[in-house]
C-alpha cells in the first residue's frame, strides 16, 4: 500500500524482462460512510448494496484473475501488476491511477494497461473523454437593496456570466459538452449579494477541442463581470476568481491499435458481441496521456442504479469478465513455454 492508499502487487515473471502489463480497478466509490447499510441477496441472485458494481465488482474480478493464474501455474514472461486504485470518482479525477503510473514508470517498462469498470461483459473503452470542472467565485461590496440600490450585485453578474455562457455551442463532433451545474449566492432578501459562486462542467472526446471551449468559457465569464461593472450607476468594484478543481485529459487510440484488436478477440473468444464505445472517462485516461496503450473493460454480470442508493448486481455469466482479462494478460505478458510475451501493444 503506497502513501495514497492504492494497493499494488505484482505476479513476478519468468523473464526477468523489465517490461510489464497492469490490471487495476478502483476502490474508491461515490457514496459516503454510512450509505451502505447491509449487503442483500434476493431470490434472483442479485446482490443489493451502494457501490456493489462500481467498482467494488472489479476488485472482485482482479483478484480472482490473480487466483486463477496461481491456481493453474499460470507463469507470465514479463511482469503483471495487480492494483487496486484510490481517487477515481468525483474530485478524484483518476488521481489514484495518476500517482501510480509515475511510481511504475521508474521500476518498469509498462506495455499496457487494463481497467475493469463499467457495465457488461460486451462494452470497453479505448479512447479518453476529457473533463474540467471550474469553480467561479465573483465578489462585490453588497448593501441594503434599497438605499444601496446602485451598487453592483455578485448574483447579478452571475446571471450575466453564466447568459454568456449559454451562447456557447459546443461541436458535435468530436462530442463536447459543458454545463454550469450549480449556483449559489447571496445572504438575505432584501440585501445586494455580496457573493455568489457556480460551477461548471465540461468534456469532450478531444483535448483540442476542450482547450477551446474552456477559453470560450474565460470569456463569457470576464463578458458578463464587464456588463455588470459598466451598467449605468454600477457603483463598487467587483472582483473574480476562477478555479479549476477538475482536470482529466483527453486523448485517443487508433481503432487498429493492438490494444484495441485484441480487447474485440477476446470478447469475441468468450462468446460475446463486443460493443466498442466511444470516449469514456475512466483510468484509462491517464495512461492515454502517458502513451501507454489501454483499455477499460465492463465488468461482466448484470447490473442496475449505479452511483444511486438502489444498485445491485447479478453476476450471472459474470467469469466472462475474468476470462478476457485471463486471455488480454497472457498475450500481452506471455506464458513461459506456451506464448511469446508482446513487445509492444
Amino acid at each position: 500500500m503506497d502513501e495514497h492508499f492504492n494497493v499494488i502487487g505484482k505476479l513476478q515473471g519468468t523473464g526477468n524482462t523489465g517490461c510489464s502489463v497492469l490490471l487495476e480497478g478502483h476502490l474508491d466509490t461515490v457514496f459516503s460512510f454510512g450509505d451502505v447499510k447491509g449487503i442483500e441477496t434476493d431470490a434472483e441472485g442479485r446482490i443489493h448494496c451502494p457501490g456493489i458494481c462500481d467498482d467494488t465488482r472489479a476488485i472482485a474480478a482482479n483478484l480472482a484473475v490473480l487466483r486463477a493464474f496461481k491456481a493453474a501455474n499460470l507463469r507470465p514472461v514479463h511482469d503483471i501488476y495487480f492494483c487496486g486504485t484510490v481517487c477515481e470518482e468525483g474530485l478524484g479525477g483518476m488521481k489514484g491511477m495518476a500517482w501510480t503510473l509515475d511510481q511504475l514508470k521508474d521500476k518498469t517498462n509498462l506495455l499496457a494497461t487494463i481497467s475493469i469498470d463499467g457495465a457488461t461483459a460486451e462494452i470497453f473503452y479505448a479512447n479518453a473523454t476529457g473533463m474540467i470542472d471550474l469553480e467561479v467565485t465573483i465578489e462585490g461590496p453588497g448593501g441594503h437593496a434599497w438605499t444601496a440600490c446602485e451598487r453592483v450585485s455578485a448574483i447579478h453578474t452571475a446571471g450575466l456570466a453564466i447568459a454568456e455562457i449559454a451562447k456557447i455551442v459546443p461541436p458535435k463532433d468530436p462530442k463536447t459538452t459543458l454545463t454550469v451545474s450549480l449556483i449559489e449566492g447571496g445572504q438575505a432578501i432584501h440585501a445586494i449579494a455580496q457573493k455568489a459562486v457556480f460551477k461548471i462542467n465540461a468534456r469532450s472526446n478531444s483535448q483540442a477541442a476542450l482547450n477551446e471551449i474552456e477559453e470560450q468559457i474565460y470569456h463569457a465569464i470576464r463578458r458578463g463581470v464587464e456588463i455588470e461593472q459598466k451598467k449605468e450607476g454600477g457603483e463598487g468594484e467587483l472582483s473574480l476568481s476562477i478555479e479549476k478543481t477538475l482536470d482529466v485529459p483527453a486523448g485517443s487510440q487508433p481503432d487498429d491499435a493492438a490494444i484495441i484488436q485484441l480487447a474485440k478477440l477476446a470478447t469475441q473468444a468468450v462468446g460475446r458481441n463486443y460493443k466498442f464505445l466511444p470516449g469514456g472517462c475512466t483510468n484509462t485516461n491517464m495512461s492515454i496521456e502517458r502513451g501507454i496503450p489501454a483499455v477499460t473493460l465492463g465488468r461482466g454480470g448484470e447490473e442496475y442504479g449505479t452511483h444511486t442508493l438502489k444498485e445491485w448486481f447479478n453476476p450471472k455469466g459474470v467469469y466472462a469478465c475474468e476470462q478476457k482479462s485471463i486471455l488480454m494478460l497472457s498475450v500481452l505478458a506471455g506464458l513461459d513455454g506456451v506464448i511469446a510475451p508482446l513487445d509492444k501493444a
